[in-house]
């Protein structure tokens, strides 16, 4: 009989002992937010989504992936805006009756399209670095790789303002350390790029 109270006693002591994985999320949120805050004193949890994460899709390289994808496709615009811009100038200054000025003129043009050109080449290498590399984790094909939370927050900001702001972070399959973290602007894009390409696949 003692023996059992006893085992009953330490059944009961190690279940107050153990956090559960949103008490660990929470915890590992917690530390990390009041590191890298300003104001960390200022610092009032709001709100801290715990869910399953799995590969591709929550894994910190298909993500960064995409984040440079639509980086790198703002800079593949900008370029091409140049190409064309040099291109039309070139056309401008281009033809037998033109000054040494116009020659000139024409040579920049002519020079600053063919860096264009270049660069927007190399850009395009790197996206295809980016879809190769996303095409190889899809065909790893889903894996549990820990938990990611959404983690609602208010802080004060060097002007004294409380904003109400939020961070994602990718945990450990043991809760035990934070994997990533990522901004909400950056999970935002990341969806909004997804939804994009579902669409276009239908």
């Amino acid at each position: 009989m003692k023996r059992t109270l006893i085992l009953a006693l330490c059944a009961l002591l190690l279940s107050c002992c153990t956090k559960t994985p949103q008490q660990k999320a929470e915890a590992l949120v917690k530390d990390a937010m009041l590191k890298s805050l300003i104001l960390p004193d200022t610092y009032q949890p709001v709100e801290t989504k715990l869910d399953s994460a799995f590969s591709p899709y929550h894994s910190p390289e298909y993500i960064q992936a995409v984040l440079d994808l639509c980086q790198l496709g703002m800079e593949i615009d900008k370029q091409n805006s140049i190409i064309k811009r040099k291109k039309s100038s070139m056309s401008i200054w281009s033809g037998s009756y033109v000054s040494a000025f116009g020659n000139e003129q024409y040579r920049q043009a002519k020079e600053e399209c063919e860096a264009a050109e270049n660069t927007l080449k190399e850009l395009t290498s790197q996206v295809q670095k980016r879809v190769d590399l996303m095409r190889m984790k899809v065909d790893e094909g889903p894996k549990f790789i820990g938990y990611m939370v959404h983690h609602r927050y208010r802080a004060q900001n060097n002007a004294g303002n409380t904003l109400l702001e939020g961070q994602y972070f990718l945990l450990d399959a043991y809760v035990a350390a934070i994997v990533c973290q990522w901004s909400e602007e950056d999970i935002e894009l990341y969806n909004t790029f997804l939804q994009q390409m579902s669409q276009r696949a239908e």
